[in-house]
């Protein structure tokens, strides 16, 4: 039997069935002016927090990471799995003296095949880069995440963890923990870019038009045309769509056209100026935009695209909900 899991994205292919085995673990918990909590976890995953430092000074970004390390042959997942997995959840609720809700940085999958499912997954080792700020900059951060997330290999297995440091407040300039610093930011480097220059793909243009009484979203871009498949996914609030696309021709520009099905007409109407997150994977390049829905340049009524700047920490629209299908 495949390896299959009970948790999907909506719009994917229904899972047969989940091991019953649970990996749970009691918070583990750092002690002041430490980078990393203990591991916690056992084989054939385990998890720690990690930080850039165990200092910050003002109100600027403070860096953290989730790390996660898995037994050889065992992976987890992307936020959208494929066709079927456990996409990891991160709950910072417990955390104090935050300025926002903490901002997960999501580094590039494999795109791998397992069973005859197509997956997005991580192998070995992931760490999840995690950027927030100081509410009170004078005062200590407490950092607490409970974290869920799937593993598989042979089957699949549900794991969580709970994990808790305290960052402290300095006037001088926070002393970084070298092996901390440099892991975040290669993983940093492997998230999709939101600079098309950067990747050498470009979203010309977004529209949506109804076609069988639903809304498709066309997407026109540069640097996405041959033989290879885009992997497009579309997240905004109350719904999520990924699929896996064939790119129609490139035109004498290089500009090719991506179609994705998101719903009926009726459930995209509130969609008036709020934030829809595009991003395209074409073979190890991504690009991952912020666009805003507007009142222009679409036949649906209020289904216009504007593409938007991502700001340093932009509090990100509630992703999780999204989970809930619309159909």
């Amino acid at each position: 039997m495949g390896a299959r899991c009970l948790a999907m994205v909506p719009g994917m292919k229904a899972p047969l069935k989940l091991a019953v085995v649970l990996i749970l673990s009691g918070v583990a918990a750092a002690r002041a002016g430490e980078v990393a909590t203990p591991w916690s976890g056992k084989s054939p995953a385990e998890s720690r927090l990690i930080l850039e430092s165990a200092q910050f000074a003002g109100t600027g970004v403070i860096k953290a990471g989730v790390q996660i390390k898995l037994d050889s042959g065992w992976w987890t997942y992307w936020r959208a799995p494929g066709a079927s997995g456990i996409p990891p959840m991160f709950d910072w609720s417990g955390s104090e003296n935050l300025a926002d809700d903490p901002e997960t940085i999501w580094p590039v999958p494999l795109r791998a095949v397992a069973y005859g499912e197509k997956l997005n997954v991580y192998r070995t080792e992931v760490v999840f880069p995690i950027e927030f700020r100081a509410a009170d900059p004078t005062k200590p951060v407490k950092l607490h995440v409970k974290i869920a997330y799937g593993i598989c290999r042979n089957m699949c297995v549900p794991a969580t963890a709970e994990h808790e440091l305290t960052i402290e407040p300095t006037e001088a300039a926070p002393e970084p923990d070298e092996a901390n610093a440099k892991l975040i930011e290669a993983y940093s480097g492997r998230s999709p870019s939101a600079n098309p220059a950067t990747v050498g793909i470009e979203i010309r243009e977004v529209r949506a038009a109804v076609v069988d009484g639903k809304v498709v979203l066309t997407i026109r871009a540069k640097g996405v045309g041959g033989e290879r498949r885009a992997l497009l996914l579309v997240e905004g609030p109350g719904f999520v769509r990924v699929a896996e696309i064939e790119p129609s021709a490139a035109d004498d520009n290089g500009v090719a056209v991506l179609k994705l099905t998101i719903g009926s007409t009726l459930q995209f109407k509130p969609l008036k100026g709020k934030r829809i997150r595009i991003t395209v994977v074409h073979g190890e390049r991504a690009l991952e935009q912020t666009w805003v829905v507007g009142t222009q340049g679409s036949s649906v009524t209020g289904l216009g695209l504007t593409p938007v700047p991502r700001r340093p920490i932009d509090k990100p629209e509630p992703w999780a909900r999204a989970l809930a299908a619309l159909e």
